[in-house]
């Protein structure tokens, strides 16, 4: 029976919910395993697993950067001979049907129903096997406290209202028929976890190996918990949360802090001294740190899904921004960056997200910037070595694998979300002119867009008199700017959206039951990329066009799930 549920932990290629999170209906399986330290830790690394699935990746790039304003589908007519491209089309001309392969989240539950097998059964193992002691299980419990709230946020900023599994399930006659729980609730479960697993959570500099970013640690949980805050204080306005987020960021911060002044690495940290706040990589070694081909789990990461020490081709970044269908290097991925992140426009009315043409993240980021094209393609986690140089001849890389980690949160995002959560405090608090909280945001967007420029380019760096009155469009243009293509522009502009819909929305109520009217200025930027932006907001015009349907696939099985009204199966259209 162990070499039976090894093979079930090695399986995560399945493309249905229920196939991967039913195991089978056998006792012993229980009876056989669960005996040994080293049991608990390959369940544990098996959940982490299924994050690394093809599927996972793919839907992350398409839920959080490709429904923004960054992405657009390759014009390569060849293309149009491949599955996904019909769901890709639905999904940007928004006339998306519940059966579309993007809307199915079966790496997530899977990834939650391998958490729940560990919080239900490792504790167990303290009594049976000496090696395994009770801190240990401690911790254990910690990191997938903290996976299973990462899986279950994630989903309700994808889908609203989604099941929350009260078990692992482990007979295929378990009752799958789990209602909806709203986000509120969804939400307070995943605060209550993560301040749990906080408790218990070692820091990540107590390794000196890929676990320190690839493990759910303090550092990370941090910056969970401060983008969870973040969410919420954003829906409900709410000054409380957005302080929280404040507090968790600075944790953060702190650590990341400590930790690389200990290693006493600062030959190429960004105007190193003791007493600064952040140690980024200088903009020379910026790309090599954190993407290059001998980077990865760099300094300033801090939680990274594994491929490259893995050995396991990321098959989901490679189909959408590299080759698809895994063709020859001649061909491209399914996306393609937009316009607005391809060029650098210096007017003040453009619509370009970057600004100043020698920022050196424009280069490293798409491959021939600043050409005339209305496509670029991606070169973010896909080039192999730094630029060095803006404007340096950039030639279509050809690489025989692809085993990039796929980084989910890192230092500056984590500046960036207190720089937010900064500048909406300074909002409701009636702008004070004495309320320094504006002004940090502004240093903190000017130290991010800084290490992304040469030293003769500092003489031009941002100046807050420019910027005081509109420091929310400086920080989200900054994130644009630093985080494009990481999965992260749709969740920033639906907060950004949630802080100017003219009635609030309420977390509490479901799809069904209650939903706002999106923003003007939510339209403004999300439909930028778009040559009919007025006709794509009529396809958009409420909150509920802003959450993916839930699979035709899950509907049929869990009989309990309502779909978001504004959907309807291809199969059912009349």
């Amino acid at each position: 029976m162990k070499k039976l549920f090894s093979i079930i932990l090695a399986s995560i290629a399945m493309t249905s919910c229920v196939e991967t999170i039913i195991l089978p209906e056998n006792k012993t399986v229980d009876e056989d395993f669960w005996q040994k330290k080293s049991e608990v830790q390959a369940v544990i690394a098996t959940a982490y697993a299924q994050l690394r699935d093809a599927a996972a990746i793919r839907n992350m790039i398409v839920w959080g950067d490709f429904r923004s304003d960054e992405l657009v589908i390759t014009s390569s007519a060849v293309l149009q001979s491949q599955s996904y491209f019909t769901a890709l089309q639905q999904i940007y001309s928004l006339n998306i049907e519940t059966e579309n392969a993007f809307t199915t989240w079966y790496p997530f539950y899977s990834c939650i129903n391998y958490c729940n097998l560990v919080l239900e059964k490792a504790e167990g193992v303290v009594s049976v096997d000496p090696d395994y002691t009770s801190g240990d299980y401690d911790a254990n419990r910690a990191q997938v406290l903290a996976l299973r709230a990462f899986c279950y946020f994630y989903l309700t900023k994808v889908f609203h209202d989604i099941p929350v599994t009260p078990h692992a399930y482990m007979n295929s006659s378990d009752d799958l028929n789990i209602p909806q729980s709203s986000p509120a609730e969804v939400i307070n479960m995943c605060i209550s976890d993560l301040e749990e697993a906080r408790k218990y959570a070692i820091s990540g500099s107590t390794y000196n190996d890929w676990r320190d970013k690839g493990y759910f640690n303090r550092e990370s949980i941090n910056a969970l918990l401060a983008d969870i805050y973040l969410w919420r204080a954003s829906v409900n306005r709410s000054a409380t949360d957005y302080e929280a987020a404040v507090q968790c960021c600075d944790n953060v911060i702190t650590a990341m802090k400590e930790a690389t002044d200990l290693k006493g690495n600062f030959y190429h940290r960004f105007e190193y001294s003791p007493d600064q706040k952040y140690n980024l990589a200088r903009y020379d070694y910026m790309y090599g740190d954190i993407f290059g081909a001998d980077g990865q789990n760099a300094d300033e990461s801090i939680f990274e899904l594994q491929y490259r020490l893995s050995n396991i081709n990321n098959a989901g970044l490679d189909m959408m921004y590299y080759r698809y269908g895994n063709r020859s290097a001649n061909n491209f991925g399914y996306l393609k960056a937009s316009k607005l992140y391809g060029v650098a426009d210096q007017s003040t009315t453009g619509k370009a997200v970057f600004k100043n043409p020698k920022d050196q993240r424009l280069y490293e980021f798409v491959f021939d910037a600043n050409g005339s094209g209305s496509e670029f393609d991606v070169r973010k986690m896909i080039g192999l070595t730094s630029l060095n140089e803006a404007g340096k001849s950039q030639k279509r890389i050809v690489r025989d694998n692809l085993k990039q980690n796929w980084i989910i949160y890192r230092l500056t995002d984590v500046m960036l979300m207190k720089a937010e959560a900064l500048v909406q405090l300074y909002n409701l608090g009636g702008k004070a002119a004495d309320d320094p909280r504006n002004e940090e945001a502004f240093e903190i967007c000017k130290f991010v867009n800084n290490r992304a420029l040469p030293t003769s380019e500092l003489a031009n760096e941002m100046k807050y008199v420019n910027y005081q009155n509109a420091m929310e469009e400086l920080v989200l243009i900054e994130r644009a700017r630093e985080l494009c293509f990481e999965g992260k522009r749709w969740f920033d502009l639906m907060r950004y959206n949630y802080r100017h819909t003219t009635q609030q929305a309420d977390l509490t109520k479901k799809l069904t039951e209650s939903f706002v009217m999106n923003s003007d200025e939510f339209f403004s930027l999300a439909l930028a990329k778009y040559s009919s932006g007025d006709a794509m907001k009529a396809k958009m015009r409420d909150e509920r066009y802003l959450y993916m349907p839930i699979n035709q696939d899950e509907m049929e099985v869990n009989t309990s799930l309502v779909q978001n009204p504004v959907y309807k199966s291809a199969t059912t259209k009349k």
